[in-house]
């Protein structure tokens, strides 16, 4: 499996900046709001993936992980994003919970192999 950091980035940025990530919504509002969204289908998939691996970490008690997918990937109004903008993020995230940068990166690659597997699920 190929990963593209880029595209698995940008599509968490767009869940959270389509408000997905509002504790508030229930899991229809959430699918109707991919569906209404999506041009294609493989990116409604991408999305639908993002929702199931935030669930998914909830489910199975990897608080930490998503704690960091949260905070580095889900942003807040009028925010842009840029390689140094996640690189700062992962920096202010790791000195609030008092651990390194590279454990913080693993949070988020462990995030990220979930996502990938719910996506190729799909299949």
């Amino acid at each position: 499996m190929i990963r593209d950091r880029k595209r698995i980035a940008r599509t968490f940025i767009k869940y959270g900046r389509l408000g997905l990530a509002s504790s508030g919504l229930d899991v229809l509002d959430i699918y109707a709001r991919i569906k209404g969204s999506s041009r294609t289908r493989e990116e409604a998939y991408r999305l639908l993936a993002v929702c199931d691996t935030v669930r998914f970490l909830k489910i199975s008690g990897k608080e930490e992980a998503l704690g960091a997918v949260q905070e580095i990937y889900f942003p807040t109004r009028g925010t842009e994003y840029s390689k140094s903008e996640i690189s700062g993020r992962v920096i202010r995230y790791s000195q609030r919970h008092n651990c390194d940068e590279r454990t913080v990166y693993r949070r988020l690659a462990y995030a990220i192999s979930v996502y990938e597997a719910v996506l190729e699920s799909y299949k």
